[in-house]
């Protein structure tokens, strides 16, 4: 059984306020719920990023000792359905 190699296309870490980092997650929600997808530019490279299909939300909070870490992943196979969505009612 042979797996497929995990490629890194984008990766960033950079220091920013609260601030800008609530901005650039507003953005992106926007542009998720205008346009179903984004683009990201990190120097002359660029990439649209369009979650579609079976998609899934991930969103997980740790703390280790002072450092304290908020991840947020969105996790998409194109061309699958995804299951319908659970409501309370």
């Amino acid at each position: 059984m042979s797996k497929e190699k995990s490629v890194v296309h984008f990766s960033s870490e950079e220091p920013r306020s609260v601030e800008e980092i609530g901005r650039f997650l507003v953005n992106l929600g926007e542009k998720l719920l205008e346009q179903g997808g984004f683009t990201v530019t990190q120097g002359e490279q660029e990439y649209y990023i369009e979650p579609g299909g079976a998609s899934k939300l991930e969103l997980k909070y740790e703390s280790k000792g002072e450092k304290h870490q908020f991840e947020i992943e969105i996790e998409w196979k194109p061309g699958k359905a995804g299951a319908e969505e659970v409501e309370i009612k």
